[in-house]
């Protein structure tokens, strides 16, 4: 196994490279996943794995989260997103119309081929013979994100196999940490208090998103307005921004223009050589680990033939689940809720 340096991403972000999956031991993937935590960002180029061999391997590190997935198992006391999808009770449950329609919606979505109860999304352009796509985001570039960018409990980590015909495309990250601690301190306590008002913007990820699309979207990044400090951790305590621009609406207590002010200070601080680097996939089979809470990411060269396979996770089996705040109420709140989250999880396991 080699490990060098990614360009860009300040001091954060390492290529991964001779990793064999058929001889790692499950303690030396615990390691790689510490060290990823310390970095922020990890490519591990031309792995040998296959799809159920990845969602395994990423287990390995901790749960699963999806939030809107968590939720209707909680509200239906099931998983069977299809009886949700397809019924009009579940467990003496009425399904909600809307709920029924996000289901419908995410069933193409959900790599069924990996096993029958997947935490694996396809992130592709292929279609059935139906004509029907077979994955999220299906064509065209993607724009700066975070996933569930707009919900307290956003889960903290994501991964991404790039299986199939994704030479020709790109994806990049961008970290904030570095220009986060290069500023100065009276800046820094400003940062600190901000608390951003989260909002759902159709098309702010992919400009010309489906109508489908749109509303799985609208579940998963911000499904009511929301407010999140500026300033919050990664999982192992890197103090960076959680400046998520696919949701982000204003700064609580600033008019829009005040706002903007502000924003615009971010975007040319962040959004430079220094803190970007985009992966230009050379071959297949690259797995792209990146953190979710202070790291953006996107797409470029969006080409309708590539398929990647996706998963949004939490570290919870290789450290301590901490909270991403530092103050209330939010250090409360998003205990409550992941808590509430573990619950769910038992009750999907068993």
């Amino acid at each position: 196994m080699k490990i060098s340096k990614i360009p860009g991403l300040g001091r954060f972000g390492i290529f991964i490279d001779d990793l064999d999956f058929t001889t790692i031991t499950d303690e030396e993937w615990l390691e790689v996943g510490q060290l990823h935590l310390k970095n922020l960002v990890t490519i591990i180029r031309n792995v040998n794995l296959e799809p159920r061999d990845y969602e395994n391997r990423i287990l390995q590190w901790g749960f699963p989260r999806g939030l809107q997935s968590l939720k209707l198992a909680k509200k239906y006391k099931s998983c069977e997103f299809e009886k949700i999808a397809t019924e009009d009770f579940v467990n003496g449950i009425p399904v909600d119309p809307e709920d029924k329609k996000w289901c419908q919606n995410i069933s193409y979505v959900i790599a069924s081929e990996v096993s029958e109860f997947t935490s694996v999304l396809r992130v592709s352009g292929m279609k059935n013979e139906e004509g029907k796509p077979l994955g999220m985001f299906q064509e065209g570039e993607l724009l700066w994100h975070s996933n569930e960018s707009g919900n307290l409990a956003f889960t903290p980590g994501v991964s991404l196999l790039a299986k199939k015909g994704v030479v020709g495309s790109a994806t990049g990250f961008v970290t904030t940490t570095d220009w986060y601690e290069s500023q100065s301190e009276s800046f820094r306590s400003e940062l600190d208090e901000m608390v951003i008002q989260h909002e759902f913007t159709p098309g702010r990820i992919n400009p010309g998103l489906r109508e489908d699309q749109d509303d799985i979207m609208y579940k998963n990044m911000c499904p009511e307005p929301t407010e999140i400090p500026l300033v919050i951790q990664s999982p192992l305590g890197i103090k960076g921004l959680h400046y998520s621009v696919n949701t982000i609406n204003k700064i609580k207590g600033m008019s829009a223009e005040e706002s903007q002010k502000i924003f615009n200070i971010i975007n040319t601080g962040i959004f430079t050589e220094e803190n970007i680097y985009d992966h230009w996939y050379q071959q297949d089979n690259d797995l792209c680990l990146f953190d979710n809470s202070i790291t953006l990411h996107r797409r470029l060269g969006g080409i309708s033939d590539r398929l990647c396979y996706r998963i949004q996770h939490d570290y919870s089996k290789i450290t301590p689940t901490i909270s991403p705040y530092f103050r209330e109420p939010f250090i409360s709140d998003y205990n409550q809720t992941i808590n509430g989250y573990y619950e769910v999880q038992k009750m999907i396991e068993s």
